[in-house]
């Protein structure tokens, strides 16, 4: 048995000897909530998937099997502001990860899941091919700075970057076998950091506060899966939608209550997930968006949201009607009539289908 197994079952026989957690008892108020939901004209949501990562099922849920994989789909949400322009949240996978996964991730992390990403599927040449214009992001959400989140950070030099203090001051002080890499945006020339001391409260949450002071984009305090999560409300015209971060990696983490298998704080992250229970039973037109989780968002049909499922062939299409036509040079010769003409033109390299 490989080293890297018996760490997973250590750590799983561990978990499972933590005490049982108790079932929170969360009111049933809506703290500044309107009886009468009013979205934000204009305001729409994009949703990229820009890789697939799979690990095993004790990663993603603590009582998950060490030996089952399970495939987490790292998607990217872009929220488009009538006034305020284009809002990440998050910005996926570095497109390094390409050619050489293990070369960037280091032996440990690349052993210990398989990556899946293809050229083009990098969220800023997916944002080229949607027309949705890179200087006109101008703020980029992460729920947390591990790489899942932050390896296209630096390509958006314009944007400023939206994180809770705590979850900055974390990153900094961890390492890369916990999934922070710092060289992804050490470089980063704007920071927001969010402090919901002494916020209001929101919903059935604690604390929240207001991104861009109109009520469009309400930013929640999640933090229990890492030091300082957010999740994102996003007041569509239609329809209100929580974006969950890592509060929720997958429908299964908020709609069974099941327990992520890394927590920073495990009790903080259950009375949270119980609050977005709560939430939802209490508005039930709320639509909650897991992070990870590509199925449960193609699931869900709303006017006010475009899916963006990745297609090689599609990025290799486009590009190769971009390409100049190709010069008399390189077209050769041509017959005169009563023959049949060839010629040799430059073509691009063609991908795969995902």
């Amino acid at each position: 048995m490989s080293n890297r197994l018996c760490l997973l079952l250590l750590l799983g026989w561990l978990v499972g000897c933590e005490k049982p957690l108790r079932l929170p008892y969360i009111t049933p108020h809506l703290h500044n909530w309107p009886k009468s939901y009013e979205g934000v004209p204009g305001l729409k949501l994009h949703v990229f998937h820009t890789g697939t990562l799979t690990v095993p099922e004790r990663a993603v849920y603590q009582d998950g099997s060490v030996l089952t994989r399970r495939s987490l789909d790292i998607l990217v949400f872009v929220i488009v502001h009538p006034r305020h322009g284009l809002i990440l949240f998050g910005t996926g996978l570095n497109r390094a990860l390409v050619k050489d996964p293990e070369d960037y991730l280091g032996f440990f992390l690349a052993s210990f899941g398989k990556l899946e990403v293809k050229e083009g599927q990098d969220i800023l040449s997916q944002l080229r091919q949607a027309k949705l214009p890179r200087d006109k992001v101008r703020y980029i959400i992460v729920t947390d700075l591990r790489f899942t989140h932050t390896g296209e950070l630096e390509r958006f030099p314009r944007a400023r970057v939206v994180v809770t203090a705590e979850e900055h001051t974390a990153a900094i002080a961890a390492n890369r076998d916990e999934l922070y890499f710092p060289e992804e945006y050490d470089k980063v020339r704007e920071w927001r950091f969010i402090d919901f001391a002494g916020a209001e409260p929101l919903g059935t949450f604690r604390a929240h506060t207001d991104l861009l002071g109109d009520r469009s984009v309400l930013l929640i305090d999640t933090a229990g899966a890492t030091a300082g999560g957010m999740a994102v409300l996003v007041r569509l015209p239609t329809t209100p939608v929580l974006l969950c971060g890592n509060l929720a990696w997958t429908k299964e983490n908020y709609f069974h209550a099941r327990l992520p298998g890394f927590l920073f704080d495990r009790e903080a992250w259950w009375e949270k997930v119980w609050r977005l229970k709560k939430f939802k039973d209490l508005v039930p037109a709320l639509v909650i968006l897991p992070d990870h989780d590509w199925a449960a968002v193609k699931a869900v049909q709303m006017q006010d949201m475009t899916l963006h499922p990745f297609s090689a062939t599609a990025e290799a299409g486009e590009k190769k009607q971009a390409a100049p036509p190709p010069t008399k040079k390189q077209q050769g010769p041509t017959q005169k009539s009563g023959g049949s003409q060839s010629h040799k033109t430059a073509s691009g390299r063609t991908r795969g289908t995902q």
